[in-house]
């Protein structure tokens, strides 16, 4: 039976917190760094010509990563069962195509911002709709009639959007998607037939990542990302960040197939110098922790020569720590060292590190911070595997696509349509902000912990 990568689901886990928890925390009251950089308080309004990143503008990157390591650990086990090049083709374009169309039908099936109960128990029926379209059937009857239950859970969908279209008024359009899932759908079908071609010459793969940053390199030049970015028709079929978010996701595949071979190769060993060594596993791992906060903060503040001396005064001490008590990290540290320097060195060249539109710095800078945050995750993984908060992460981590929406399609329409709402508003006054903040992560780890529990008990939604 294929195991999963705890280290992988607590990261992924992680990034959902953090897309829940900055969507919910109080809007205009809080310093910048709480909020998206190139959004600044009070207003919150776009400026790209804004630099810089915070913990807010890592999210995303983490969630990509975490993406980009899973396909190697689930190709290689299709391989491994004798799928064909051909159904390994047919696998991923399935996939790309429930993605893409999860990225619609999620928005359209949200009624909750509509006053009264009504739109709220229809988005409650969508969210339910989409447990036989999405779910993983388990069994060989289920199974059997598998794609009979998806049909009849398409056609429900559409009738409860046409019926919040009919009923709300609310529109059915091509440019009504979810953006995130609309660029992972692409970011999965390029990343994965990438890696598959390129899955037994690690070269040729890094010939096409080469190729993919002298792209970025003249696109950006030629100001495409600003026409795309000031047209939505052009942007609908094609967004450069597409192809740029490539130069964090194909090294990310690498990484995935590092972990892959320490899962199933015989002979390689499992952290095993790092059980003898318990102070020197937690020096390793703060270390890192402080690095990955120090670069977010210096990022922020624009700090580039104090930016680039840490950071190598820490590749110094963490690579002679981790060569000397536990080797087995030290190629993925090697990775993330190598991309976070290649970000931190850019950092000017290309205008400065950004989000939107994102440069090659934030890709490479970013890599490097997710991969620094993938050690972090193992370490806490193998000595707290079962605290209650780790499950929670992990749970809500095997089950992404329900914990992206849960909040937006479960609880937040539950609570309006109880009447719940109340106490939600109620219990942050306008006047002290941090308790806005307690009250935003409250009812993020709340829903993660609902998601957690359909993990458990084995229903998840796969694309």
């Amino acid at each position: 039976m294929k195991r999963r990568d705890l280290s992988l689901d607590f990261l992924r886990g992680l990034s959902i917190f953090g897309m829940i928890f900055s969507a919910l925390v109080p809007a205009g009251v809080l310093p910048g760094w709480m909020y998206h950089i190139q959004n600044p308080p009070p207003s919150h309004q776009l400026d790209i010509q804004v630099a810089g990143i915070g913990w807010v503008d890592l999210v995303f990157p983490v969630f990509i990563f975490c993406m980009g390591a899973a396909i190697p650990l689930s190709g290689k086990e299709k391989i491994r069962t004798g799928m064909t090049s051909g159904g390994f083709i047919k696998s991923v374009l399935g996939r790309f195509g429930m993605l893409w169309l999860f990225s619609y039908l999620y928005v359209l099936l949200n009624y909750s911002d509509v006053e009264g109960i009504w739109p709220q128990i229809l988005t409650l029926l969508g969210f339910c709709a989409l447990f036989p379209l999405y779910m993983v059937f388990k069994g060989k009857r289920s199974s059997r009639y598998a794609g009979w239950i998806r049909l009849s859970a398409l056609v429900l969908v559409c009738g409860i959007i046409a019926a919040g279209h009919f009923l709300f008024g609310e529109k059915i359009s091509l440019q009504r998607r979810g953006i995130i899932i609309f660029l992972l759908a692409f970011l999965y079908l390029f990343g994965s037939l990438i890696w598959y071609f390129t899955r037994d010459n690690l070269k040729i793969r890094a010939a096409i990542w080469g190729l993919i940053l002298a792209f970025t390199l003249a696109t950006q030049y030629a100001g495409l990302p600003d026409i795309a970015y000031s047209d939505p028709g052009i942007r609908w079929w094609f967004n450069p960040e597409y192809i740029y978010f490539l130069l964090l996701l194909l090294p990310s595949t690498y990484i995935g197939e590092i972990l892959w071979k320490r899962r199933n190769e015989p002979g390689i060993p499992e952290y095993s110098r790092e059980n003898g060594s318990h102070w020197a596993g937690f020096s390793v791992f703060a270390l890192l922790l402080l690095w990955t906060i120090w670069a977010c903060y210096a990022f922020y503040m624009r700090l580039y020569w104090w930016n680039l001396g840490v950071g190598v005064l820490g590749w110094w001490a963490l690579r002679y720590l981790i060569s000397r008590n536990m080797p087995e990290y030290k190629t993925i540290f090697m990775v993330g060292a190598y991309l976070l320097f290649c970000g931190m060195i850019i950092d000017n060249m290309d205008g400065g590190i950004k989000k939107v539109p994102c440069t090659i710095s934030y890709c490479l800078a970013a890599g490097g911070l997710s991969i620094f945050l993938l050690l972090v995750s193992m370490y806490i993984c193998r000595h707290l595997p079962d605290r209650f908060m780790v499950s929670i992460f992990s749970g809500a981590g095997r089950n992404p696509l329900m914990g992206y929406i849960a909040f937006g399609s479960l609880v937040m329409p539950f609570m309006k349509a109880t009447g719940l709402i109340l106490l939600y508003r109620a219990a942050y006054p306008p006047q002290y902000p941090a308790i806005g903040v307690l009250r935003a992560a409250v009812i993020t780890i709340f829903t993660m912990w609902i998601v957690s529990l359909f993990s458990r008990k084995k229903v998840f939604w796969k694309a």
